[in-house]
């Protein structure tokens, strides 16, 4: 397993880098450009917050590139599904697009009035994809078995060396011929892992690209989402693509460090 190489995500037939970058806490656009061209960085995600930077790189990048990234929203519906259009349509303006890859739909109920909507942009043009969002996880499991048919084809879910319950709840029920794609984020836990204070005695703690490199090693995980602040943060979270998958000696020392701040 390459972690430098993209891979397929789910069913769509786009291509992705292992690592994504969210754009919530403000990485300067120089950064994104150059893990853009140094390391193939292809997945983009203008999440809420500090977004004015992933703009910049965006605008520079795509006039020439456009074939090449590969773009996702999200969609936070407070009011279910009155302002989706309105969303979707003012970011194709503000990027100077035709079409967005992945709207995802977060922490929703399955409401068929969205998803209609959703659809029709799709049907439209303005949209590629649709993911789904959710902390509750059994809801995931139930679509991803095919018990609960709603058109999704992408998971964006919570998977960390603390919170595994992907592993029981989701990852099982996925449909190897069918497979939505699978984006990981909240990797490094909020930080828990990194700190000294939260280690079981005599553990020095992880660091990012550890907690990276935990997500990927699991193979339904198409992409680990990042979130860094700046152009150091993002230095340390790419060396995970160079570190590869965890060995087994090193997947019991993170797990135990995990299984240790689940329980504080």
């Amino acid at each position: 397993m390459d972690f430098q190489q993209h891979v397929p995500l789910g069913q769509t037939g786009l291509m992705v880098s292992r690592l994504g970058i969210a754009s919530g806490f403000g990485v300067p656009a120089a950064s994104i450009e150059e893990a853009f061209h140094e390391h193939n960085l292809n997945y983009f995600f203008v999440s809420f917050g500090k977004r004015r930077q992933i703009k910049i790189a965006l605008h520079n990048l795509l006039p020439q590139y456009r074939d090449k990234t590969v773009i996702a929203l999200p969609y936070f519906p407070v009011d279910k599904a009155l302002f989706l259009r309105r969303s979707v349509e003012a970011w194709l303006r503000r990027l100077n697009l035709d079409t967005i890859d992945i709207i995802l739909l977060q922490d929703v109920k399955p409401s068929q009035r969205l998803f209609d909507r959703a659809l029709k942009l799709k049907t439209e043009g303005k949209v590629r994809f649709i993911g789904i969002s959710s902390h509750k996880r059994p809801l995931l499991g139930r679509i991803a078995s095919g018990e609960l048919k709603l058109p999704v084809d992408l998971f964006y879910l919570r998977y960390n060396v603390v919170h595994r319950g992907a592993e029981e709840d989701i990852f099982p029920h996925l449909a190897r011929d069918n497979d939505p794609g699978i984006v990981a984020f909240t990797a490094t836990c909020w930080r828990k892992p990194l700190k000294i204070k939260n280690m079981p005695a005599g553990e020095a703690p992880l660091n990012a690209a550890d907690c990276c490199r935990f997500v990927l090693s699991n193979h339904n995980v198409n992409v680990c989402i990042t979130g860094p602040s700046n152009a150091q943060q993002m230095e340390e979270n790419l060396t995970a693509l160079t570190g590869g998958p965890l060995s087994d000696e090193e997947m019991t020392r993170v797990k135990r460090i995990g299984d240790h701040i689940y329980q504080m």
